[in-house]
């Protein structure tokens, strides 16, 4: 399979959660269904911050954010320890698409490039970019259906 493959697949997982995210009211962004710990608001947070850190920061040794981003978004944060709210509904629509926009630009010529060494997450281990961007859009697809989940969950409430 084409490395390009990848890059497509990514394309697809993010465009989709792009059109998720721009129909569900901001207003349920901050709504924290029973009995998670996380609401909308910080998986989209979340899953901005991950590929930032498993791809730009790894491969690049650069984060594409704003400074303090991930701070609010990281594993083991959550929404009740914010003093306030961090980014808004568009904000963070802005960032979804200049993150793939950055991803493209930045990794489209290196897919099948080797790391310069090899990348462990939990049991598995990753050699080249496209390898770490495949993981990086499973991620986003798991909290993609998260946010989804919890929409329908918060809707209702």
């Amino acid at each position: 399979m084409s490395s390009q493959v990848v890059l497509h697949t990514a394309q697809l997982v993010r465009l989709t959660l792009i059109s998720r995210v721009e129909e569900i009211s901001e207003d349920l962004f901050d709504v924290q269904p029973s009995p998670f710990n996380n609401t909308i608001r910080w998986n989209i947070g979340h899953i901005i911050a991950t590929l930032d850190r498993i791809v730009f920061n790894r491969v690049f040794q650069t984060s594409m954010l704003p400074a303090g981003f991930s701070d609010y978004y990281k594993n083991g944060t959550k929404p009740s320890d914010w003093a306030n709210i961090p980014h808004s509904k568009d904000e963070l629509l802005g960032l979804l698409k200049q993150q793939f926009s950055d991803l493209t630009e930045k990794c489209t010529d290196k897919l099948d490039e080797p790391l310069p060494e090899p990348v462990q997450i939990r049991v598995h281990t990753f050699s080249t970019v496209a390898e770490l961007i495949g993981y990086a859009f499973v991620h986003e697809t798991v909290h993609s259906t998260t946010i989804a989940n919890y929409n329908k969950l918060v809707s209702v409430q």
